[in-house]
């Protein structure tokens, strides 16, 4: 079948280079995240650690101030050390300080809020992945798997991305419809989901205003009508957001 592609293909240009993940949320949306590099996760753990020694340096001067020596003193003046990583991805939304600064967090792969079991294993595998190696198996890891993993991630089936997402939900082609909404063009579901995403993308770019994006919205739209069979000379704005909603609305009830 005709794809809608062809006629975008000389404007829609691939995005950057950036190593990416798709990831499918509940809705069945797929959002597209950046990756954490090597060197960010680097550099947000360098500011944890950084983290640690200034809390060992403090407590360490307590100790000295209260004269504490007994074991359990021992054992508590290491225990924030030993539990930062999993009390700050629990409660800092997957995030601790060092990657709150490099704006990267951990995401689970089946598009949910990553849960307690999954935290747990990331932070039992540092054991491996950064204690037993000095960080060379987490680096070696994360840079040549497919998704960016370290061992902890692999387990527990999370990665570490850009808090900034690639793809926003506004940006896709999800849009809420009401039960009751009227179908204007029923023809839509000739369309694929790829085509709706461009659609979606002409619209986006027709809001700067040029010429070149007016010409592009109308040659979208004639290709669009000839695609679903629709009749008529409908204003090219409305009815590219109408097929939108359409479309939503029934591969919804599919």
């Amino acid at each position: 079948m005709f794809s809608l592609k062809n006629v975008l293909l000389p404007w829609h240009k691939p995005g950057s280079h950036m190593q990416t993940i798709t990831i499918q949320t509940s809705q069945n949306i797929d959002i597209e995240y950046d990756l954490a590099g090597v060197g960010d996760r680097i550099v947000a753990y360098i500011i944890d650690v950084l983290i640690y020694g200034a809390y060992l340096i403090v407590a360490g001067l307590v100790s000295k101030i209260f004269d504490s020596k007994e074991g359990l003193w021992q054992f508590m003046y290491f225990l924030p050390v030993l539990l930062y990583q999993l009390l700050c991805e629990l409660f800092l939304n997957g995030q601790s300080i060092g990657k709150k600064v490099k704006n990267i967090k951990v995401i689970s792969l089946n598009g949910n809020q990553p849960d307690i079991g999954q935290y747990l294993l990331r932070w039992l595998f540092r054991i491996v992945d950064t204690m037993a190696s000095s960080g060379l198996c987490a680096v070696l890891c994360i840079a040549l798997t497919e998704k960016g993993q370290r061992l902890g991630d692999i387990f527990a089936g999370t990665t570490v991305v850009r808090t900034r997402r690639s793809t926003r939900i506004q940006d896709t082609i999800f849009i809420p419809t009401e039960e009751d909404h009227l179908v204007r063009y029923p023809g839509v579901t000739a369309l694929s989901d790829r085509d709706i995403t461009l659609v979606r993308e002409v619209l986006n770019r027709f809001s700067n205003g040029t010429a070149e994006d007016d010409a592009l919205l109308s040659r979208t739209a004639a290709k669009v009508q000839e695609l679903i069979g629709a009749s008529g000379n409908p204003e090219a704005e409305e009815f590219l957001r109408d097929v939108i909603t359409d479309y939503n609305h029934l591969t919804s009830k599919a």
